[in-house]
């Protein structure tokens, strides 16, 4: 039955508790479901119901022997001799009445030997008053005059029914004998084991006129009163008064099945508290602690048409799943208050609900039950009872457990969800408490805090000791040390009210230290944490860098085992997790290699891999290999494209990779395609032309672990010439460093009309100044030039043989061999050292480096750089225009160029050329060498001008012309400036004007001047600025020419003028550009002489004297 949840509070006085019985609404509260009983009440074990009966008229020679269900009740190895009779005989009996007021079954085998006597010799059951008058005997064997199946009152000879067919007497037979109370008849029936059907029951369908063994007898006769009956099991056979020994080797023996009720189905209709009257509680009447109160339990047997069982009602011995709390059953407790105990109104008196139990009869018809309890419930829990019916043959159970009256409740904030969200603090919920993780573990301090409201006391008990109290001014208590387990309890109080709260337990369980995880010898990892317990290996995915379980241990009541033992076969980044959730130090853990490469053909061999191990522990290799083909335009490589198919397909064949990853050796595969470090994948590169590419495959296992083979593939044209590279040391030991990153000088390739095959001239420049002591011991010797030029470059032929033939080398200085006094070079002066190298096939190389000393401490001298794509191989920079400054002695250098580009699509640099891009440009195309010893240069300034004003970026997307000024400076001051006229045009490339057809400007243009920009800041405007100069100049000639006509000479502040006017014009010297500044200022320079002349020249009046 289902009753609603009672919601009273339960106060108390002192230690009371207090409970307004208003809310009770008359009833108790179930707790669990009251337990379902689907099948009828039985028992399948012998010795629970059964035991051994004492009385000696019904055990001669002591024959009985039990295991488990089985019997032996009579065998002639144990007779006795009664005068000259020989009897073995024993019985064993039901431990409490059994009912006839209800059905009843009980299912038995027994094996009856014929021991060949006229006398006694049967097996069967038996109905007794438990001592030794037996009422009823239902038996199969012989009783001396009757052979087979048969009923007996006592130990009558002449059976009161049978059925005497010996095959109903000798032999294994199962025997059911079932009572129904309704008519009071006994039913006994047999078959051989054969002829049971699906349920172990004798079937009454396999009756001997259908082949079978079944038949059945039915007895009515008046149960006898007085006496309780007792159900037995019993078997005897005697040697009929001939003295004559039983033959040991026979015996009657029996194997129990079952017994039940068969109309039996205990069910609790209500548990409820009254008062000690058994009276209801008025509506405003209060439990307090130390009341005497009533239970009452109202049961019945809930089949339908069933009987009556003789039972108890007891307190459940089930007490975790049926508790009972708070109530105390043992009257000598409660001050003279005697225990009532009532049965349908009936005192039954010495019994309680403890010790024994409650005894009734349990029927259809409703029984109601009352007993005493006092309450005593200091904790403030529920107050509960566990009742079980037990009835007293098969001591069947049937528990039933109801809340009678509910706990005061303390409660905490769940932690799940945030406080605002959980009502108001002190009424809603009572306290906090740092929340465990799942194993119930903290890895920082624990703090439980109250709030005041419904209570205003809070008592904390730690290890089952008083520990703490918290109220308003002190409402935390913090636990900030490690701990494996410290059991708390939390119990409030309201010291006005006196009402007092259940106890909420607690277990405090801190670690703070993380585990450790380490490698032991064999390679396998040791997890340990001697605290929380080790809970979880994971493993780092390389990828997404999260960390992922690759193996959690069982935990015992939240903790785990100090120290786990784990094998991996996956490479990765490992850590540990202990119970509390602290994580070790990530370990590296490489257990499988990178991938193995080999060449498919045994007779090639592949240089060493080159190891690493990355910070995830994954392997990685890296191997570098080439390979040269040769062209031949009639069957182009790869038809003419080189693709990622053709790749993939290349690696196929050349190599082969295997997995070291032993659980899955699955492989994956990526190519990428570069040509001068640039991706071309997508697109292929041409197979056409003569240079090399780069394949690139990535090999990449299971565990993420790879294998990169780069291969160079060099295809080679049989026609093209010896190339040249940079030198393997960029400091060589003969002749000056050099950037081995800058591009090698380009080669500019001609057919040789002698040999009709290809010659290449590569063109290359030393500049350095002049060193103390000379460099090469001041002389430049061929030998000498030998070594620069074996130091500097690599020369390498294009036919796969690496066979090469050197000429002689030659240093000459304008035109002419310096012959054994080699080049001199303690002064600044220019030599070009040549060599002519010839491959296999009569192709060759030239080299010219032209060798440049410059004078020490000049200005910084500015070449082309060979290299760059910008400049013809034989391409000469004009000479610089030097000033000396004649104060400081600093030199000023100012160099010239012109760089004329066509407008392309896609656009050149991208479309915008900045100054980053400008300086890239520069450091391409020029190089700068200082002739200082240490050899320092910096950038003072670097822009852009476009028509006279400055601009940030050179857009290149259509045609203009800008004026790039760049300047450095050595460490001592002296000064170069490039001035770099740059040029796009829609076509190719022109003179010194825009647009000009055959070398001439179009008809009403004019030269470039540089009035669109020029100077050394961008500024376009020096020339007309020498202009002004010299108008003002002129000016002040025909202001003094005047006045020495007036007869006077111009005073000092002429004088000031005409040298501010001077100073002017020397100053725009030092940054002239373009091509009109210098005759310009030459003009002022003229005026200001003729100023200075009228200047100088006498007055009238001094003329006269």
């Amino acid at each position: 039955m289902k009753h609603e949840k009672l919601r009273a509070r339960l106060g108390a006085w002192g230690l009371a508790v207090s409970l307004l019985i208003g809310t009770l609404s008359g009833s108790g509260q179930e707790i669990l479901p009251e337990q379902e009983v689907e099948a009828p009440v039985q028992t399948t074990d012998l010795n629970q119901i059964f035991t051994e009966q004492q009385d000696p008229a019904r055990n001669w020679g002591n024959p009985l022997h039990i295991e488990g269900n089985y019997m032996r009740l009579a065998d002639g190895g144990h007779q006795q001799k009664v005068g000259n009779d020989h009897i073995s005989a024993s019985a064993v009996i039901s431990k409490q009445p059994i009912s006839t007021s209800s059905d009843w079954e009980i299912l038995a085998d027994f094996t009856v030997d014929d021991f060949g006597f006229n006398c006694c010799n049967y097996g069967g059951y038996s109905i007794t008053n438990g001592r030794t008058n037996v009422y009823y005997n239902f038996t199969t064997g012989y009783n001396g005059r009757t052979l087979g199946l048969m009923v007996r009152t006592g130990f009558t000879e002449d059976p009161v029914i049978a059925m005497g067919d010996k095959k109903y007497g000798y032999g294994q037979k199962r025997l059911y004998l079932h009572y129904r109370a309704q008519n009071r008849m006994f039913y006994f029936s047999i078959s051989d084991l054969r002829d049971v059907d699906e349920n172990g029951y004798p079937d009454a369908q396999k009756t001997p006129d259908r082949g079978g063994s079944y038949f059945e007898l039915s007895f009515a006769n008046p149960i006898p009163s007085g006496d309780d009956l007792y159900l037995g099991i019993a078997a005897g056979v005697d040697s009929g008064q001939q003295d004559v020994r039983l033959d040991a080797n026979k015996k009657v023996e029996a194997t129990f099945i079952k017994a039940s009720y068969l109309d039996y189905r205990p069910h609790f209709i209500e548990t409820k508290l009254l008062d000690e009257k058994g009276d209801p509680f008025p509506a405003d009447a209060e439990i307090k602690e130390g009341d005497i109160v009533t239970v009452q339990a109202r049961v019945k047997n809930n089949q339908q048409d069933g009987g009556a069982v003789l039972s108890h009602l007891m307190i459940s011995d089930d007490s975790e799943t049926y508790p009972t709390s708070g109530l105390d059953f043992d009257p000598d407790n409660w001050d003279g208050t005697r225990q009532e105990v009532t049965v349908d109104g009936r005192v039954v008196d010495a019994v309680n609900i403890t010790d024994g139990g409650i005894p009734f009869s349990c029927s259809p018809t409703e029984t109601v039950i009352t007993y005493r309890a006092m309450v005593k419930n200091p904790s403030g829990g529920a107050v509960t009872v566990g009742q079980m019916m037990v009835d007293d043959l098969f001591q069947s159970k049937r528990h039933s457990g109801a809340e009678l009256i509910p706990p005061v409740e303390l409660v905490a904030a769940d932690p799940q969800k945030p406080l605002e969200e959980q009502g108001n603090a002190g009424t809603d919920y009572h306290f906090t408490r740092t929340p465990a993780n799942e194993n119930g573990w903290n890895r920082e301090p624990v703090q439980v805090t109250f709030y005041p409201g419904d209570f205003d006391r809070f008592n904390v008990q730690e290890d089952g000791a008083p520990a703490d109290t918290l109220k308003a001014d002190k409402p935390q208590r913090v636990y900030p040390d490690e701990t494996v387990g410290l059991a708390a309890a939390y119990q409030a109080q309201n010291s006005e009210t006196k009402k007092v709260s259940n106890k909420v337990a607690d277990t405090v369980k801190i670690d703070r230290t993380p585990p450790t995880l380490a490698t032991a010898e064999d390679g396998a990892l040791t997890l340990r944490d001697g605290l929380s317990g080790v809970w979880k290996l994971e493993r780092s995915d390389p990828d997404s860098g999260t960390w992922g379980a690759v193996q959690t241990y069982d935990l015992n009541d939240g903790n785990g085992a100090a120290s786990q033992a784990a094998t991996t076969d996956q490479n990765g980044k490992y850590h540990t997790v202990d119970a509390a959730g602290n994580v070790s130090t990530p370990l590296a853990v490489t257990v499988n290699s990178a991938p193995d490469v080999a060449p498919t053909d045994p007779a090639d061999t592949l240089p060493p891999p080159e190891q690493q191990i990355d910070q995830n522990a994954l392997a990685h290799a890296v191997v570098y290999d080439s390979m040269q083909e040769h062209l031949d335009a009639a069957d182009p490589l790869y038809g003419g494209h080189f693709t990622a198919e053709d790749a993939q397909k290349l690696f196929e064949e050349r190599y082969g990779f295997t997995s070291n990853v032993a659980r899955d050796d699955k492989l994956t595969y990526a190519y990428t395609i570069s040509r001068d470090g640039v991706d071309v994948t997508a697109q292929g590169v041409d197979s056409t032309s003569p240079g090399s590419f780069t394949v690139t495959c990535v090999a990449t296992d299971a565990d993420g672990n790879t294998t990169t083979v780069v291969l160079t593939d060099t295809l080679i044209d049989r026609d093209q010439p010896p190339t040249v590279v940079w030198g393997e040391d960029p400091e060589p030991p003969v002749g000056p460093p050099f950037d081995p990153l800058a591009p090698a000088p380009r080669p500019t390739v001609k057919d040789d009309p002698e040999t009709g095959r290809k010659h290449a001239y590569v063109y290359d420049a030393i500049t350095e100044p002049v060193k103390a002591p000379a460099v090469y011991g001041g002389r430049l010797t061929a030998e000498t030039a030998a070594q620069i030029l074996a130091g500097r470059y690599q020369i390498h032929t294009a036919q796969g043989d690496d066979v090469l033939v050197c000429g002689p080398v030659r240093v000459t200085v304008d035109g002419k061999e310096v012959g054994a006094g080699g080049f001199d070079t303690t002064r600044p002066g220019s030599c070009l050292i040549a060599q002519t190298v010839t491959d296999s096939r009569g192709n060759k190389t030239t080299i010219y480096l032209t060798y440049t000393l410059i004078s020490s401490g000049g200005a910084p001298a500015v070449n082309y750089d060979p290299g760059s794509d910008t400049v013809q191989p034989d391409d000469k920079l004009a000479d610089p225009e030097v000033i000396t400054d004649w104060q400081s002695g600093n030199q000023y250098a100012t160099v010239r160029d012109r760089l004329v580009q066509p407008v392309s699509d896609p656009p050149l640099y991208g479309g915008s050329l900045d100054l980053a891009g400008v300086r890239a440009l520069i450091g391409g195309r020029y190089r700068f060498t200082s002739a200082q010893a240490d050899g320092e240069l910096r950038e003072v300034r670097l822009t852009i001008e476009r028509g006279g004003e400055p601009v940030t970026a050179i857009d290149t997307t259509r045609a203009g012309q800008y004026l790039i000024t760049y300047t450095v400076e050595d460490s001592a001051g002296n000064r170069t400036t490039l001035f770099l006229q740059y040029i796009l045009t829609p076509g190719g490339a022109g003179g010194l004007y825009p647009e000009e057809e055959n070398g001439q400007p179009p008809a009403g243009e004019s030269p470039y001047t540089g009035a669109d920009g020029a100077g050394i800041d961008g500024s376009c405007q020096i020339h007309w600025l020498a202009l002004l100069g010299a108008l003002m100049t002129a000016l002040y000639c025909l202001w003094a020419r005047a006045r020495r006509a007036a007869g006077s000479r111009p005073g000092w502040g002429g004088a000031l003028v005409l040298s501010l006017l001077g100073a002017a014009a020397v100053s725009l010297w030092y940054t002239r550009c373009c091509a009109l500044d210098a005759p310009l200022l030459w003009c002022w320079a003229a005026l200001l002489a003729a100023g200075l002349g009228q200047f100088m020249a006498p007055g009238k009046e001094e003329q006269t004297d």
